[in-house]
């Protein structure tokens, strides 16, 4: 899906308000639209940008000749925001990060940008109720500090002033930019004696802060995802190939499967796989009806099957059902079979007899024989011989939906 990304990222200013850096907003909106379905993240944003960051029913030739200005301006506006951050970072690292960050309230000067932090709740919320909010970019309109007898002294910078008198310096202070409604206040500039706080950031050290953080807060989402990812699947069925336990439309949570010791699949597992090559030859020359039509290609599909035998097994079919003969661990004790009754093909006279009766065989050490539960509609290891593992991608365990479907994978 094609999103203008300029669009997107002032979006996300909705829903992550304190990534003031444009930078940062990017950085978040790159994890976001990695890991979050589209459905996920219009949930969450207003509904006017809905149109515009998730358009619908347009082609990808019209999308780029849309946003062609769009992304012109916001390649840009990406290297601008890089420009400011290095330097931003390169002033930051003079200064010092996280509890080593230099007091900005030491050096500061009229004009300045600083940032309060205070980790405090109590404290933290006295000085809201004084306009001062942890967090929020304020410049600093006037500096004073006080003079001999008690008098004030306006001064123009911290910068070089003695221990004694930074101790004592008050600041006028207002917003860098306009706050929300209930932020804001009709007295700005407020006053506030600099050693009240007991951090403040200057807004180098405090963009770049805060472009790390946002970097390792999408870097663990990327992560995250990228983990589900190889984990993790969800599976559409779009064949009744496995009535009754799955019904067309049903969604499946898939995980990973690892084909060594006590993780490979067992009996009785549903097994998501890539479709074989012995699949692929086995239908590729069938020739359907008068018609001669012929059957759809299996490159690069996948298929859902249950495991009738695993590995070492002795398997055979016989009237079209498969059989396994049951091990033994007294030599005197009469052969026994372990029966699955899928019933016959729809068509069987399509395929080799073989297929439908054939004696026992022992599987291979990384060779399964998988079959639908619903033999009627099912073309599996009964007609195309046994999976190999390479193939096996995870195994079904859980129907996710619809709700009235939701549960663990039933037996065959």
């Amino acid at each position: 899906r094609v999103v203008p990304f300029g669009r997107f990222v002032e979006s996300v200013s909705f829903i992550m308000p304190s990534a003031s850096s444009l930078l940062a907003r990017r950085l978040l909106a790159t994890a976001l639209l990695i890991v979050t379905p589209v459905p996920l993240v219009q949930a969450f944003l207003p509904p006017s940008t809905h149109s515009s960051v998730f358009p619908q029913h347009r082609s990808v030739s019209m999308l780029l000749s849309s946003s062609s200005s769009d992304s012109d301006g916001t390649i840009d506006s990406i290297k601008s925001s890089i420009k400011t951050t290095k330097q931003s970072f390169q002033a930051a690292a003079d200064e010092g990060f996280g509890t080593k960050a230099k007091n900005a309230a030491y050096t500061c000067s009229v004009g300045d940008i600083i940032v309060p932090l205070c980790s405090n709740l109590t404290q933290r919320q006295e000085l809201a109720n004084r306009g001062i909010y942890a967090g929020v970019e304020y410049k600093v309109c006037e500096l004073s500090i006080d003079g001999q007898e008690q008098d004030t002294k306006r001064i123009q910078t911290l910068d070089g002033q003695p221990t004694n008198a930074k101790q004592t310096a008050k600041a006028l202070i207002k917003p860098a930019y306009p706050l929300r409604d209930n932020l804001e206040r009709n007295d700005w500039p407020v006053s506030v004696s600099l050693d009240e706080v007991p951090l403040w950031l200057s807004r180098s050290t405090y963009i770049a802060g805060n472009a790390v953080g946002t970097l390792a807060v999408s870097s663990f989402f990327v992560a995250v995802a990228a983990i589900l990812a190889f984990f993790v699947r969800i599976v559409s069925v779009p064949t009744p190939s496995m009535l009754p336990a799955f019904n067309p439309g049903n969604i499946l949570l898939v995980t990973r499967t690892i084909p060594i010791g006590p993780f490979r699949p067992h009996v009785g597992d549903v097994l998501f796989f890539n479709a074989p090559p012995e699949l692929e030859s086995t239908v590729s020359n069938l020739n359907l009806g008068e018609s001669g039509s012929e059957v759809a290609s299996t490159k690069g599909k996948q298929f859902l099957k249950r495991v009738v035998a695993v590995p070492g097994e002795k398997v055979g079919v016989k009237q079209s059902e498969p059989y396994v003969a049951v091990s033994s661990k007294d030599p005197s004790a009469p052969q026994t079979y372990r029966l699955d009754i899928i019933g016959p093909y729809a068509r069987p006279e399509i395929f080799d007899s073989s297929s439908w009766d054939r004696p026992p065989s022992r599987l291979a050490k990384n060779e399964f024989f998988v079959a639908g539960d619903n033999g009627y509609r099912s073309v599996d290891s009964r007609v195309w011989g046994p999976l190999k593992d390479k193939y096996i991608v995870g195994t079904a365990r859980l129907v996710i939906w619809p709700l009235n479907d939701f549960g663990p994978i039933g037996p065959g």
